[in-house]
């Protein structure tokens, strides 16, 4: 779903902390068993790779910067890991398809796009809740905010190639789930949210939960992953860095690679077990 909509080749991010261990926020169950254990988790690139996924590592130039950020992971994980957000994931699926224009025209790509940021600023800023996803750990870590034109992928986003979803069972299971999320003011935007989607794109959760499925059969089959897409790995620096600041719960991993404080390469990690490098893009 992360690398459809946004654009890159990207689909996870995290931090390195050295000796080849990375912190990372990701869902991870016990076997058979359907509870999240937690959501800040540190593992070793070979984790990765036994999932036939590649790993890049992509460079903050500031070493302070880079101290200042695997010093905030112990923050981040103390008292406890938190959870993984899924409700914050699909605000973010939501606020890049509003760039679609196979799906929204411009005014109504605004409007879904504008509840969508009212909703991650919402989730954003729940007291003693510590939930968030990959990039939005990651932003968190470095102190970074971004600004509203990052969150359009260069040239606007490519949909695949396949038939549109239908407005179905599966979309339907996404909304009882998001009705159920959470409680307050979170859920009243996401609620907000959700009920503009319906309006303008009432097969978009379809499409969704469709792409959610999809990804955990093929990481279930220890296919390799990284080969299935070759999309933008070429940070692209031209962001217009001034005016509405978007909240770190809508952070992607496409927006840390264009970021101006990264690196403007991304070279990738080898080492016994690691998959064949994917094709060139």
């Amino acid at each position: 779903m992360i690398t459809r909509l946004d654009g890159s080749g990207f689909s996870h991010s995290g931090i390195a902390l050295g000796n080849g261990a990375i912190a990372s926020a990701r869902k991870s169950f016990i076997a058979a068993q359907p509870f999240d254990l937690s959501g800040l988790r540190i593992e070793k690139f070979e984790k990765f790779w036994g999932k036939g996924q590649s790993v890049y590592r992509l460079a903050v130039p500031s070493p302070e910067a880079r101290a200042r950020a695997v010093a905030a992971v112990r923050e981040l994980r103390v008292p406890d890991d938190g959870s993984f957000s899924v409700p914050k994931v699909l605000i973010v699926a939501i606020a890049l398809a509003s760039f679609d224009r196979t799906l929204f025209d411009e005014e109504a790509g605004a409007t879904i796009r504008a509840l969508a940021i009212e909703a991650a600023r919402a989730w954003e800023g729940e007291p003693g809740e510590r939930t968030f996803y990959c990039a939005e750990a990651v932003a968190r870590a470095f102190g970074e905010r971004f600004p509203l034109s990052a969150l359009e992928p260069p040239g606007g986003v490519t949909p695949a190639t396949r038939p549109p979803a239908q407005d179905g069972v599966l979309g339907t299971m996404m909304k009882l789930y998001l009705d159920v999320a959470t409680g307050d003011a979170c859920q009243e935007a996401l609620d907000r949210l959700v009920d503009g989607l319906d309006v303008e794109a009432p097969a978009f959760l379809d499409t969704v939960a469709r792409d959610i499925l999809a990804s955990a059969r093929r990481i279930g089959t220890g296919r390799p992953l990284a080969g299935r897409y070759t999309g933008r790995r070429v940070p692209y620096k031209g962001w217009e860095t001034t005016g509405l600041l978007l909240p770190s719960a809508l952070v992607t991993p496409r927006m840390l690679l264009d970021a101006p404080w990264t690196a403007d390469t991304v070279a990738r990690v080898d080492g016994p077990g690691a998959p064949p490098a994917p094709l060139a893009a």
